[in-house]
């Protein structure tokens, strides 16, 4: 008697000829290519059926006699369920060399771009080439070899970046353990670990759980770590460029202040346009004073969030272990805070570290160097 071969995943799946799905609508969105489909472990991934209840257009390849599977590894069977194949773990199903495999990690030979689309992958990934700006990935442990340009990066675990970041303002990578980096400029970091960045970190914003170290220069943006940092060589770019640090608080919890910051900026903006449109006349009020109702609710939760959101800050408040060592340059203009503390440099320091004391940002120096 034949059996078919009946997947739960496409047998034919080739990264190399993937085509973007067509929505609702009609039109093609060229980032979304659905690069992979994930499986869960347990997931049912081929069974054998019977021949005639595999209806029309059976394809021959999976027909036979033998109801034996060609099964790889990741996979297995169960004692009570002999016809039907299941994911022993998490990954994508995929046949190589005749036999079904479920992998983990997922490995893009070359760059997210039109080519692959946004990928979220279940388990880890590792891109071999770059992430092209506008593009967005999504995985547990993610490593990538080549460049982050403006894109979004979402590491569930670890974040390796050995290409480095030049973000054009846009990039935004998030990690849930630690993130490492070749170097960064014009990006969005947020990391619940470490960031470790070999090179400079320049007109960033950075939050890290922990420690923000920087091998090189640390210059050009807000920078939060919850009770350390490290600048190897040069901290600040001068009294032109806007360089703060602020320590002892939760960094993921001001980084949510900034976006609600941003959020009632907007808002303020909107409501300014809605007043205007409506002192031009009766004929805007429907279609504009509900639109201003709307933004003023908006806002006044948003602060009634923010309160909320700075009682939980403040309760994160963690100052006497905040220290800032620096034993390269430092250069006039940088900030220093440490909870409320704050210190404004106005002189060129050298192999310095910033602590606070007493509720005071203060400076302690290595070797008693100070130079004009």
């Amino acid at each position: 008697m034949p059996f078919f071969l009946k997947h739960y995943f496409d047998p034919d799946w080739d990264p190399a000829k993937l085509r973007p799905r067509e929505q609702a609508d009609g039109s093609v969105n060229h980032h979304e290519r659905h690069f992979v489909a994930n499986v869960t472990a347990g997931t049912l991934i081929a069974e054998w059926i019977p021949l005639e209840e595999a209806g029309e257009g059976v394809d021959e390849r999976f027909v036979s006699e033998d109801k034996s599977f060609p099964a790889g590894k990741g996979t297995g069977i169960k004692r009570d369920q002999p016809d039907k194949l299941f994911a022993a773990v998490d990954g994508y199903a995929c046949y190589k060399e005749g036999r079904i495999l479920v992998r983990n990690p997922l490995t893009v030979h070359g760059d997210i771009d039109y080519r692959t689309g946004n990928v979220d992958f279940i388990g880890n990934i590792v891109v071999e080439g770059s992430i092209r700006g506008s593009f967005s990935i999504e995985g547990g442990d993610i490593k990538v070899v080549g460049q982050v340009e403006g894109a979004r990066i979402r590491a569930r675990d670890s974040l390796d970046c050995r290409g480095g970041v030049k973000g054009g303002k846009q990039a935004v990578l998030e990690s849930g353990k630690d993130m490492k980096l070749a170097f960064c400029e014009y990006a969005t970091l947020l990391s619940r670990g470490d960031i470790l960045v070999k090179g400079a970190l320049m007109h960033s914003n950075a939050y890290a759980g922990r420690r923000l170290a920087v091998g090189s220069r640390l210059t050009g943006g807000h920078f939060c770590a919850y009770n350390y940092i490290y600048v190897g060589e040069q901290l600040g770019g001068g009294m032109d460029t806007d360089t703060m640090l602020i320590l002892g608080y939760k960094p993921s919890l001001l980084y949510a202040d900034k976006q609600y910051n941003e959020r009632i900026k907007r808002l303020h903006e909107d409501i300014a346009s809605y007043e205007k449109a409506l002192n031009k006349g009766e004929e805007f009020r429907t279609e504009y004073q509900p639109r201003l109702e709307s933004a003023r609710s908006e806002l006044k939760l948003l602060k009634d969030m923010k309160v909320k959101l700075w009682d939980g800050i403040y309760a994160t408040e963690r100052l006497d272990e905040c220290k800032v060592m620096v034993p390269g340059l430092v250069k006039p203009g940088v900030e220093v805070c440490i909870g409320s503390a704050y210190l404004r440099v106005n002189d060129f320091l050298e192999d310095v570290y910033f602590y606070y004391d007493n509720g005071e940002v203060k400076i302690g120096a290595s070797t008693g160097k100070s130079k004009k």
